[in-house]
């Protein structure tokens, strides 16, 4: 992966908005619009309840369903966002007093979304009105039997509509204010929430994650509910979330993206071995043990996920050749973690990646893209051998038919190539520090959480850095900078793999707060040196 430095001066930033000279510099090099920029220094949003007719719709069932004395039965997805919006519903309905239950499927016998078969279970068991979070737009099978057998079913979701849903009642972002759009489906379970309940933290913490494990992008409503949700989860307010903050440190992007997240989706990535639905109530719990039990659990699921993820991503490695589209399949691969080991691919070499293995039902797998191919589209036609597809433009899960991966292979490396679409090279963005930068400039940075992807990536560089002092031990460099009359600490860890050449002529990274023995200082941690 290259490289890009990012020359500007936030000068005219600094003047118009009255703020410090790197908090300037870093929002010039984003290139952000005029409303972007207005809303990230201005006063942050609270989070609010959308008056789409939508949500007042199903808050009005829902309410009858209370006072009808009804059974509500709650269809879940099996990621962060689709366990997190189920425990925001059953939550909603224990508390309105509703006798309820809900569901999440397997995802390797039952697959995405709603079914006719749990239509019918829930038909068997009295329920008379089901309520999806996170999936059911797509359940066209499964709302016709819920009508066939006389259940009445709200829809809540916020995924691509391909085809109107004949559900009793919609509530999806297109339907609501503008300043929703970027709901996940905790998100929009949010809306139901505050419309019946009022305001709950739990429920706002919860979405937080949610929103953050879907990748939504942080700005309007949802930038406010991750906001707020963070200072909740920093307070306690969910049980389980701190107990899986194993370093303890304060909630945000990175912390919950890459600790917290990745364990809610690891359950239902290894099914096989654990079960997706025991997450509601671990999310939900307020007492201390189960909490510790469940922690324990999920930890000891979330490492096997990952070594058998890493053991996976080699194997498939030396399988990919040449291809400028892989499509790899192994009996061996296990089918929850193609996603994981296609995602890395890609990102390591920079190609579109599928990564599949054989089931009973048919040849399973997930493909990953890189920026510029949108991979849905690319799967919508010409590919008769699927017989189940699903996804976005940077993700898709996919089901050929037995027998029928050799053509399909040799029509997924025909049809990329009639398409001509050569990959750019990708490239971090460093912005380049002329000047000193004070610690007090860096906290300023910090009223821009949570970074919106224009803004997440970005890091610092230092052009022909006067270092003061080199040190190494354990594997980790430490450098000294110059900064102006002071210094700034640079340290590489060993992970990065990055040699360090006689004389430095470049080095950047991320700029850090650290924290030790009660004192702050600013440190940029490093991923680039030359």
């Amino acid at each position: 992966m290259g490289y890009r430095l990012i020359e500007t001066d936030g000068t005219g930033l600094c003047e118009r908005y009255g703020i410090s000279g790197l908090l300037g510099l870093f929002l010039s090099a984003a290139d952000l619009k005029e409303e972007q920029i207005v809303e990230l220094l201005g006063v942050p949003q609270k989070v609010r309840t959308s008056q789409a007719q939508c949500v007042k719709n199903a808050c009005a069932r829902i309410a009858a369903a209370a006072e009808n004395g009804e059974k509500v039965f709650v269809g879940g997805d099996y990621d962060a966002d689709g366990i997190c919006s189920t425990a925001i519903m059953k939550d909603v309905l224990d508390r309105l007093g509703i006798v309820n239950g809900y569901y999440i499927p397997d995802r390797f016998r039952e697959g995405y979304g709603l079914r006719p078969e749990t239509v019918r279970l829930a038909h068997g068991k009295g329920y008379t009105l089901i309520i999806t979070v996170d999936n059911g737009v797509k359940a066209h099978e499964a709302i016709e039997e819920a009508h066939r057998l006389g259940i009445e079913i709200i829809v809540t979701d916020h995924h691509r509509i391909d085809e109107q849903p004949k559900a009793d009642i919609l509530v999806h972002p297109d339907f609501m204010e503008e300043e929703y759009q970027y709901l996940c489906g905790a998100g929009v379970a949010l809306q139901i929430s505050r419309t019946l309940i009022g305001d709950c933290p739990a429920h706002i913490a919860i979405a937080a994650v949610a929103h953050i494990g879907d990748v939504m992008e942080l700005w309007k409503q949802t930038r406010a509910i991750v906001r707020q949700g963070t200072e909740y989860l920093d307070s306690g307010t969910v049980k389980a979330f701190s107990a899986l903050n194993e370093r303890k440190v304060p909630f945000d992007r990175e912390v919950i993206g890459f600790q917290i997240a990745p364990k809610l989706n690891s359950v239902g990535r290894m099914n096989d071995i654990s079960n997706v639905n025991t997450l509601v109530p671990f999310l939900l719990s307020k007492d201390d043990r189960t909490v510790l039990s469940y922690t324990m659990q999920l930890n000891h699921v979330n490492e096997m996920r990952k070594q058998l993820s890493a053991d996976m991503v080699r194997q498939a490695e030396r399988m990919m050749g040449d291809d400028p589209f892989p499509v790899i399949c192994s009996p061996d691969f296990h089918e929850g973690i193609c996603g994981l080991a296609a995602g890395r691919l890609a990102r390591a070499y920079h190609r579109p990646v599928l990564i599949m293995t054989d089931t009973e039902n048919g040849i399973k797998g997930s493909g990953r893209s890189v920026k510029g191919l949108d991979l849905y589209e690319f799967f919508q036609e010409g590919f008769p051998e699927l017989t189940a597809f699903g996804g976005h433009s940077m993700a898709v899960g996919l089901t050929v038919q037995n027998g029928m991966l050799d053509i399909f292979r040799d029509k997924v490396h025909r049809k990329y190539e009639a398409c001509g679409f050569c990959p750019e090279e990708e490239s971090m963005d460093y912005i380049v520090l002329r000047r000193p930068v004070s610690l007090e400039e860096a906290e300023d940075l910090q009223r821009l959480e949570p970074f919106p992807a224009e803004l997440a990536e970005l890091r610092f560089a230092v052009k022909d850095p006067v270092i003061l002092n080199i040190s190494s031990s354990t594997g980790v460099t430490r450098f000294v900078l110059k900064n102006g009359e002071g210094t700034l600490d640079a340290v590489l860890f060993p992970y990065r793999r990055l040699p360090v050449p006689e004389k430095v002529r470049l080095i950047g990274g991320r700029l850090k707060i650290n924290e030790w023995n009660h004192r702050r200082t600013l440190q940029l941690d490093v991923d680039l040196v030359e």
